[in-house]
């Protein structure tokens, strides 16, 4: 950017230096960056000429001027015709084979009913464009030609746009002829040179006192102007219009980017009637250009309409040295524009979604508005904050160009005060003393220092009331409801509705007149003096006047003073003469008095005057509304084929105007409701009319020439057209019906033959292929479609002759695929033949199916298998052994395995066996596999849970043997909750037994065969953990009786010797404290089962258990010894001590005799030498709960050995916990 911008600075420098050459000079060899580049610099030295020279209009873009798409600039591609290609709303996409545009080049649309011209937005790639139109696509097709022209968009500049309105691309729409102009330029153009600006800055004059004191304009500055509805906006804009061309000489330009129709054409006509443009002969003393961008036109239009009034606008100040004022309304919908153009070019959107390029596209509009050498552009530009946010990205990107605000308040218009400018909101980069100098600078500041005084002060005078305030706080309300006043003006272009001549107001004067008021020069003058008027001598005339008047009305009363304060009957001399005593006790002068009075009759003779004036203005307004509605009135019914109705005839009464008002608007409201009504009738009608007509008629139909207009809307014309909207409906139903079963037969060939569907009727007519819009339903292409689908049926006849060969390829493929057992998947590529076995020639509608290619390559896969079929054999054979020993496996079938020596290799190898017959057998056995797995589901799910239980019954005892498990440490609740839940479990045990086995004995008798689990007959499992469980039952009662006898014999000895610590008690078991370290878990006990064991039974081996079978065995043991024989549960127990719950084996007891204790008081009082040992916590189970069963034991509990004194055979006394006697509590309420 930063280089092009230095490239166009240097050619315009250079054409201002060496000036208008005669004729162009021969082009040497020159580099020239780009052609986009090259458009801009040859774009910018023509603008910046002295002079702007005339150039002969652009043609028109017709297809004869052409010359058959002649490129004529290599670097634009100027003359080059493309076709387009997608139309997707304002989005076209054109392709070009050669001249690609570059981009914002302008292109035109050939054989199209409009000129509509597109703007080249992004390359897409093999000679493709994507563009932005500026009009509507109605009516658009693929396929259309579009012309390369060389150039950006290209306006009409110069004189000939004053007092017209033209739209984005030049063309006039205020249906005044063409403008007639040999200047034209384009809208995109760089920023002026810093070399070409002007370096210091200046005031633009207005002429409006308030505008010039307080928010002074600078000339080629940014102005935002912030108002609502009926503030006075727009009166404002055209006083400004017409103050500079007065006072200048310059001209303006308006540029309505998203206006409403409505608003432009009340300005268009109020501009007439202010005289600010002139129609007919004068239409040359015009001092206005207008550019509109409405808001129903394409998002591409409006985000442009800008760039084409400053275009306009930048050729007065360039070429004429004129300073010009640029009005934009509003620049918020220009940001929102090139947001939706964003979008639609498929571009990220940044903050609250507008376009990523917002400050690139407000920064080219605004830094073309500036000031020159030559001349300046002053832009005014309305600015709507959305929702009131000032942080939105648009207004905040807006507010960095301004060099002042503009704020219109509701609340001085309501006060009657125009212009309505609030002198506080309002604000200037100008407003500097070094700028305007320090008397303008101080007059400024002071006046609006008496302003906000005066407002701090109006709470206190609606509550108090003027009294109460100090003498110098009235003298402020004095002077600032003078100074507000006097801000206000008289326009010139209001002067048909107010009746007042307009002021302009110099600078000097403005500043001097203002510091003379709050100098405290004109205190004696009324408040009346200062409202509407121009310069402080028109205040003194004005106050002068007044004061003629009343004293004129006062002396026709009575000539002597004091005559006039006698009683009188009415309210207003009751009230005088109480004002005449009071005067009289107080003494006042007669001076005083006579100036009382004069004030007094001076304001009631205002009040009468503005009252008069009031209704003067109401009774011409009135007058005014009657006679244009019943002209509205007159012309609708016209319109609409109805008898007029005269209001005024049908009342005789008599009445006022505002009752006459009041009983025409009714009949016109509904009038115009029913206009609106037909109207929108009207254009459905002719709409329709229009869309059918261009897709049943030749191509060289215009549908366009249909047309209807608003002055001819009676029912007859519309029943007309309806009856040819009918027939047209009607001709279009049958051609669509045809086409369609055109389509649908050509689309089954075209899917039988494996011929391309799509290419096909694009070949016939482009828009057949297309998913929305209309078809073509014309006579030729309904031949086209005829004769494509007589070819197609030629060529499936042909094709037939080869069903026969189809047919018995299917039949070997599907022989083939059974043998080989071949996927799902790669049969898939071949079901259009299988399918097609015994078809006939109608039932062939599959894709494909009788294509050359697919009949080649189901060939070729036959073949491939055929040689395939020998080599996989043994493999084959493998695989479904290997299959059968999986269905096995997982019913638990472990152990008959007799069935092997039958499918052996070997005998495959030695021709011993048929492949083929051993693959059948194979499969045999894998049903009959099936079926036995689905008889044995449900049983095998108990056992599942059954096992399950074990695990947790076994993790329970352990946890019920460890006497720390109520200590408070980490995972001490998680443990608790387990625990509880596998009591839960545990409990049920027995219940799951009793039905597992009550489920094994019925599958036994259905099926007359024993129910085994891994080799093991599963009843025998059972009755085994039946005997078990009973046996540990018995050794907890066993225990819990000895704990009985310790007990009587501890109270026994506590009896003879006291209350002496017995020696028994140190073999009794207690509670090591633990030596834990800060941060380090205490080691847990290792499980039987590790996670090693528990990788070893997940192999794929079927000889070894499965993961069900847990605590049924050993590692390294047969699978039919499910228990450890008594040596390995005799040195098991030798290793581990005695738990809680465990039983008492051989290995628990000591093989030495234990000598009997002795009663004295030494041995009774012996330290033990050793201790009992500490029991460990089981490992704390992570929240899947993988815990692993203790082996069961399968010997018998052995007798406890009998001494003298049995009770104090046992090395350690018992201690009970709280789960044990819970259990004890538990089992007892069992027994019971």
């Amino acid at each position: 950017m930063a280089t092009r911008r230095a490239l166009s600075s240097l050619v315009r420098t250079a054409s201002r230096l060496r000036g208008a050459s005669p004729a162009p000079r021969p082009r040497g060899p020159l580099h020239r960056p780009s052609p986009a580049g090259y458009l801009f610099n040859r774009a910018a030295a023509y603008a910046t000429a002295a002079a702007a020279k005339e150039a002969a209009p652009p043609a028109p873009a017709t297809g004869k001027a052409t010359g058959g798409g002649k490129i004529t600039d290599e670097f634009t591609g100027a003359g080059a015709v493309g076709q387009v290609c997608q139309v997707i709303g304002a989005v076209v996409d054109v392709r070009f084979d050669e001249g690609l545009p570059p981009i914002l080049t302008a292109l035109e649309v050939l054989d199209h009913n409009i000129r509509l011209v597109l703007e080249v937005a992004q390359h897409l790639g093999e000679n493709m464009v994507r563009t932005i139109a500026m009009d509507g696509t109605e009516g658009l097709v693929r396929g259309q030609r579009v012309l390369n022209t060389g150039s950006p968009i290209t306006v009409p500049v110069g004189r000939a746009t004053l007092g017209r309105i033209m739209n984005v691309i030049g063309e006039p729409i205020d249906e005044k002829g063409d403008i007639t102009t040999n200047h034209f330029l384009p809208i995109h153009r760089e920023a002026p040179a810093f070399v070409e600006q002007a370096t210091e800055q200046q005031i633009l004059v207005t002429g409006i006192k308030v505008v010039d004191l307080l928010a002074p304009y600078q000339r080629g500055g940014k102005i935002g102007l912030f108002g609502g509805a009926g503030v006075g906006k727009t009166v404002l804009i055209m006083e400004l219009i017409n103050n500079v061309a007065k006072a200048h000489g310059g001209f303006s330009v308006f540029a309505g980017v998203g206006e409403r129709t409505r608003e432009g054409n009340d300005l268009y006509r109020e501009m007439i009637e202010s005289g600010v443009i002139k129609l007919g002969d004068k239409q040359s003393e015009s001092k206005c250009a207008l550019v509109y961008g409405q808001m129903n036109e394409p998002p591409g239009a409006r985000a442009r309409v800008g760039l084409t009034g400053l275009t306009v606008a930048e050729h007065f100040r360039d070429a004429e040295g004129q300073d010009v004022l640029l009005f934009i309304d509003n620049i918020f919908r220009f940001t929102q524009a090139n947001s939706e153009v964003s979008a639609l070019l498929g571009r990220i959107p940044s903050a609250v979604g507008y376009q990523p390029t917002l400050a690139t596209d407000l920064g080219g509009l605004q830094e073309r508005i500036t000031t020159t050498k030559k001349g300046s552009i002053t832009s005014v530009q309305a600015i709507y904050v959305p929702a009131d946010d000032l942080t939105d990205p648009a207004p905040a990107t807006t507010f960095a160009h301004l060099d002042a605000t503009t704020v219109l308040s509701r609340q001085i218009s309501e006060l009657g005060i125009y212009p309505a400018v609030d002198p506080l909101d309002s604000t200037s980069r100008m407003l500097s003393p070094h700028v305007l100098g320090e008397d303008h600078y101080n007059t400024a500041r002071g006046v609006q220092k008496v302003l906000q005084n005066y407002k701090n002060l109006q709470d206190i005078i609606a509550i108090l009331g003027m009294d109460e305030l100090s003498e110098d706080d009235k003298l402020t309300v004095a002077r600032a409801r003078k100074i507000q006043r006097f801000l206000s003006q008289p326009f010139h272009v209001a002067e048909v509705f107010t009746g007042a001549p307009g002021k302009y107001v110099e600078l000097k004067e403005s500043v001097n007149s203002f510091q003379g008021v709050l100098d405290g020069k004109y205190d004696d003058l009324p408040e009346q003096s200062f409202y509407m008027v121009g310069g402080i001598e028109e205040v003194i005339a004005k106050a002068e006047k007044i004061a003629k008047e009343l004293r004129g009305i006062v002396l026709t009363r009575s000539g002597n003073p004091k005559e006039r304060l006698l009683p009188m009957k009415t309210i207003c001399g009751s009230l005088m003469h109480e004002l005449q005593v009071i005067w009289d006790e107080v003494g006042e002068p007669e001076a005083a008095r006579d100036r009382m009075l004069l004030e007094l009759e001076q304001e009631c003779l205002e009040v009468y005057r503005r009252k008069v004036d009031q209704a003067n203005r109401s009774r011409a307004q009135l007058r005014q509304a009657i006679a244009q509605s019943e002209a509205e009135l007159a012309a609708i019914c016209s319109a609409m084929g109805e008898k007029t109705v005269h209001v005024r005839q049908s009342n005789q009464k008599a009445c006022g105007l505002r009752d006459e008002l009041g009983a025409i608007l009714p009949y016109l409201e509904e009038m115009k409701r029913k206009k609106v009504e037909r109207w929108n009738q009207f254009l459905d009608v002719v709409g329709r009319i229009k869309k059918i007509s261009s897709e049943i008629r030749p191509a060289n139909f215009d549908p366009f020439k249909v047309s209807v207009d608003q002055s001819d809307l009676s029912l007859r014309k519309l029943e007309e057209l309806r009856v040819e909207l009918k027939s047209l409906e009607k001709e279009k139903g049958e051609r669509v019906k045809q086409v369609m079963e055109y389509l649908k037969t050509l689309h089954s060939l075209c899917v039988v033959l494996g011929v391309d569907f799509k290419k096909t009727i694009s070949e016939i007519h482009p828009s057949l292929d297309e998913a929305e819009g209309p078809r073509n339903i014309s006579n030729t292409t309904i031949e086209m479609l005829a004769l494509a689908i007589q070819r197609l049926r030629e060529t499936k006849m042909q094709r037939m002759q080869k069903l026969c060969q189809l047919q018995d390829l299917a039949s070997t493929l599907l022989e083939l695929w059974n043998l080989m057992d071949t996927p799902f998947e790669e049969q898939q590529a071949y079901q259009n033949i299988t399918c097609n076995i015994a078809a006939s020639e109608a039932e062939l509608t599959e894709q494909n199916t009788l294509s050359i290619e697919f009949l080649n390559y189901v060939e070729a896969e036959v073949l491939r298998l055929e040689q395939h079929k020998a080599s996989k054999m043994k493999e084959l054979v493998l695989k479904k052994k290997t299959e059968l020993e999986e269905h096995r496996r997982r019913a638990h079938l472990v152990g008959e395995e007799g069935y092997a020596t039958q499918f052996t290799i070997e005998a495959i190898e030695a021709g011993a066996i048929d492949p083929s017959l051993l693959l059948e057998q194979i499969e045999a056995y894998i049903s009959t596999v099936k079926e036995e797995a689905f008889s044995r589901k449900d049983i095998l799910e108990r056992v599942e849970k059954w096992l399950n239980a074990r695990e947790e019954e076994a993790w329970l005892e352990d946890y019920n043997k460890d006497d720390n498990r109520y200590n408070a440490g980490r995972g001490a609740h998680i443990m608790l909750k387990r625990a509880e839940k596998a009591r839960v479990l545990v409990s049920k045990i027995p219940g799951m037994v009793d039905v597992l086995e009550t489920k094994t004995r019925a599958w036994e008798t259905e099926r007359g065969n024993e129910f085994t689990y891994d080799g093991v007959r599963l009843i025998l499992m059972l009755e085994e953990y039946m005997v078990v469980r009973q046996e540990k039952e018995q050794e907890r009662k066993r225990q819990r009786d000895q704990k009985k006898l310790q007990d009587q014999r501890k109270a026994e000895q506590e009896a003879l010797y006291g209350s002496k610590p017995s020696s028994s008690k140190s073999h009794s078991t207690k509670k090591v404290p633990r030596n834990y370290t800060p941060g380090v878990q205490p080691p847990k006990s290792e499980i039987l089962h590790s996670k090693t064991i528990r990788a070893t039974k997940k192999t794929e081996d079927i000889n070894t258990p499965s993961p069900g079978h847990k605590g049924l065995d050993t590692v390294g043991l047969p699978i039919r010894k499910l228990f450890p024989s008594s040596n390995s549960s005799t040195l098991l127990e030798m290793e581990t001590p005695r738990k809680p719950f465990s039983q008492i084996t051989p290995g628990n007891i000591s093989s030495a005799p234990v000598p009997p204790i002795s009663t004295g008081g030494t041995e009774e009082n012996r330290t033990p030498k050793t201790f009992a040992p500490i029991p460990t916590t089981p490992m704390t189970v992570s929240p899947h709960m993988q815990m692993a069963v203790t082996p069961v034991l399968t010997a018998k509990a052995v007798s406890v050995l009998s001494y003298d004194e049995p009770e104090l055979t046992s090395q350690e006394d018992t201690e009970y916990s709280f789960e044990e006697k819970r259990l004890a509590v538990y089992l007892a309420a069992q027994v019971a």
